[in-house]
């Protein structure tokens, strides 16, 4: 039952990874109310699936879909933050 949270998170990472494209190639229009919700569900989840992740470990080791879901939640925060600094900074966005 605990390797079937790496696959969740894994689904999890991938599912806001998507929305995030989705967001980036579509935008919503200024003042609707999706317009921050990539960004919030890359804060919020997160965390949540590199937990989630965690959780399932087995033995002391993690599974291959534990890993690459650590390590592509980890990206998408490292992501997040760049973006948030490096865009406002140099970029203007």
């Amino acid at each position: 039952m605990r390797w079937y949270l790496s696959d969740v998170s894994l689904t999890l990472f991938i599912c806001i990874t998507l929305f995030t494209l989705y967001s980036f190639m579509f935008p919503p229009e200024a003042g609707s109310p999706l317009q921050g919700l990539s960004y919030a569900s890359i804060l919020l989840l997160s965390p949540v699936g590199i937990l989630l992740a965690l959780i399932s470990m087995t033995r002391g080791e993690l599974s291959r879909t534990g890993i690459t879901a650590v390590v592509g939640h980890s990206v998408l925060l490292l992501f997040l933050f760049l973006y948030m600094t490096l865009g406002y900074l140099i970029l203007g966005v």
